[in-house]
């Protein structure tokens, strides 16, 4: 028997065994990062525009300024809009880029983001479940929103041509929220 022949085969064979269990490992390893990756972090890191698909089918497209678990904050090209983070549906494109998952701020919830709004007496546009409606914000409950119409209709239903009329919003049926006349911050 020729040792080295019977050697070599034997580390041929071993090497090619270890190449598998290797192979099979980062698999492994590429599904369980991929699993604990969420879309928010896949927003942060995006560069450049980016398409987000709504419930009810409305498609916001804008840059990325900031994203948290809850929602992502896009700079279009009319202003900049607060996009609730359940009301997305698709993305497009992300690429590979991921912010890190603990670099993902659990950040200023909805709520508070409505209340500070309320305090200001800002007008905004509100794209919920029920309708689109632009007025201003009148009080902010633990699981609604009310919301003064100004009487500017933003779409073809004319719910928001009653002026001085209070509709209360679910918060789970808000999709995107604008602030009318200005941008979310300049430092963005």
């Amino acid at each position: 028997m020729d040792m080295h022949a019977f050697m070599d085969e034997l580390e041929a064979r071993f090497d090619e065994e270890r190449g598998r269990e290797i192979d099979e490992l980062i698999d492994e390893l590429t599904d369980a990062e991929r699993a604990s990756i969420t879309l928010s972090a896949r927003l942060a890191g995006t560069d450049g525009s980016v398409s987000l698909a709504l419930r009810g089918g409305s498609v916001v497209v804008g840059e990325v300024l900031d994203a948290t678990r809850s929602w992502v904050l896009l700079r279009e090209g009319a202003g900049d809009s607060l996009v609730m983070l359940p009301a997305v549906v698709g993305a497009w494109p992300l690429g590979r880029s991921v912010a890190r998952e603990s670099s993902i701020r659990g950040g200023v919830g909805v709520g508070h983001v409505l209340r500070e709004l309320c305090a200001r007496a800002v007008s905004v546009a509100i794209d919920s479940d029920c309708g689109d409606h632009r007025g201003v914000i009148d009080a902010v409950y633990a699981d609604h929103v009310d919301v003064t119409l100004s009487g500017a209709a933003l779409g073809y239903d004319g719910r928001d041509e009653q002026e001085g009329q209070t509709v209360s919003l679910a918060l789970a049926g808000l999709r995107r929220l604008r602030v009318l006349g200005q941008r979310w911050s300049p430092a963005y």
